[in-house]
């Protein structure tokens, strides 16, 4: 869990059998994730300048396509794929109360049938080229992508066309995927993750629309004017961002960004409903359901990735839970303790909002004494901060392991698209190294006492946990 970004848009994709047997490009989801945005100025002035073209030396450039939409572009002919990622802002944050879900559907009926194309005919056609495309939405925006081989781009190029301009919205995938819906619906009462996060964001920001959830009513209520509302709401060159990566010259990518999407209107940016304002701490909340096993949620407020904090906010969160079994948590609650099957933390950053959020699973009988045990961690962290060799060897996983984030075009177009989402400068994904080594043991230690507070947190328990009840947390002490 030591990657930190804003939420992710998974996308439903539309593919053919992968290319040779490999499945690398082919997309399983469309992450618009900034891991560790870019920092201020104070940050990048203590980085060193010479290091990062020698660490990765991706080559980034942004382009203007004739028609005058911009792009990000990687072009590298090593491999004959060429890998495309788009993003628009307006996600179910901004939905009608009403129509709760319609962004979600109107993503994935993008893909149903296009011009002339019925649902069965456009998945044939895609297989035939041997390509995939795919829509996405989540809470803040809605994602496209689009992988194919380069030797098949421009009948590849014109499917991307046709399912982002001339939808069908028929009747009949409509009625499927809605059915598809209320099952879910059924299923999600006794789902512990739905019950978890439900109870965490009503309990964090009850009153946002982060804390809604789709309904038998709202379904229903999605029809195809329903749709085509959304989608002209949505789709439009003002939000649009793009990046193309692979083997694809600075002309040709001109080209593909026009005929892509050089049909839609200009159109403006939606309106963004209000910042969050988190609750004061729950002690503990506890949702019964019976398993043997319970899923215990926990978060307090954090930062967006704009903040100066937010470089240093990676390493103290690899150093007490997202640094797998290299966490405090892990070593402590699971490895020592054997209180959990597994536990970790990371920062999540939506839009309107910021926070920590961790996760843990265990016994029943051992709930309990493994959020005592958290707790503890956290306390012990927050008054000792992290020691010079945690920050050490921190720094030394997250520059080390980013080299695996870009071997491949479909990571570098997905590493590189969240940068752009997020805001960051084109060459940041060149510097991002060099901004981690900056970090010192004091900037860790800063955050940890910012951030990291025990009594900040909430806990929400999902099962049938042993001598634990709704108000009444487990101190750092252990005591009531």
């Amino acid at each position: 869990m030591s990657s930190v970004g804003r939420s992710s848009c998974a996308v439903r994709r539309v593919t053919a059998p992968a290319v040779g047997g490999v499945r690398a490009w082919a997309v399983a989801a469309l992450t618009v994730l900034a891991p560790l945005a870019l920092a201020p100025d104070a940050y990048a002035q203590r980085a060193t300048a010479e290091s990062a073209a020698a660490q990765h030396g991706v080559d980034v450039r942004e382009i203007t396509s004739p028609g005058g939409l911009s792009a990000w572009l990687v072009s590298d002919s090593t491999v004959p794929i060429v890998v495309m990622r788009a993003y628009w802002r307006g996600g179910s944050v901004i939905e009608p109360d009403n129509l709760v879900g319609v962004t979600s559907v109107m993503a994935d009926m993008m893909t149903e049938g296009s011009g002339a194309l019925d649902a069965n005919a456009f998945k044939e056609r895609l297989q035939d080229l041997n390509m995939s495309v795919g829509f996405g939405s989540g809470w803040d925006g809605v994602a496209m992508s689009m992988s194919t081989l380069s030797e098949n781009l421009a009948p590849a190029i014109e499917m991307a066309r046709l399912a982002l301009n001339e939808p069908r919205f028929d009747a009949e995938p409509l009625a499927r995927i809605k059915r598809q819906m209320q099952v879910g619906l059924r299923t999600r009462e006794t789902n512990p993750s739905y019950i978890a996060n439900l109870a965490l964001d009503r309990a964090l920001y009850p009153d946002h629309p982060y804390a809604r959830r789709t309904s038998r009513d709202s379904v229903e209520a999605i029809d195809r004017a329903a749709l085509q509302a959304r989608r002209a709401a949505v789709f439009n060159r003002a939000t649009l961002q793009a990046t193309i990566v692979g083997d694809i010259d600075e002309a040709a990518a001109g080209r593909m960004l026009d005929a892509i999407f050089g049909a839609l209107p200009q159109g403006a940016p939606p309106p963004a409903p209000a910042q969050t304002e988190f609750r004061p701490p729950t002690p503990l909340i506890v949702r019964e359901l019976p398993q043997p096993q319970s899923l215990v949620l926990f978060a307090a407020p954090g930062i967006q990735d704009e903040d100066p904090d937010w470089v240093p906010l990676a390493v103290a969160n690899y150093i007490f839970g997202g640094g797998g079994f290299s966490s405090r948590l892990m070593s402590e609650v699971r490895e020592r303790r054997g209180l959990v099957y597994g536990i970790g933390t990371s920062p999540s950053v939506r839009e309107y909002s910021a926070a920590i959020r961790g996760s843990a699973q265990s016994e029943n009988g051992d709930v309990r004494e493994a959020i005592e045990l958290t707790r503890a961690e956290m306390a012990r962290l927050y008054a000792e901060g992290a020691t010079q060799q945690e920050v050490n060897d921190a720094i030394t996983y997250l520059t080390g392991s980013f080299a695996l984030d870009l071997d491949s075009n479909v990571k570098i177009a997905s590493v590189a698209h969240g940068y752009q989402v997020a805001g960051r400068d084109i060459g940041y994904i060149n510097r991002r190294n060099d901004l981690i080594r900056a970090v010192t043991r004091e900037d860790v230690n800063r955050v940890i006492r910012r951030l990291f507070n025990p009594d900040n947190f909430t806990f929400v328990v999902v099962g049938q946990p042993v001598g634990l009840e709704s108000g009444a947390a487990p101190q750092a002490d252990g005591t009531e």
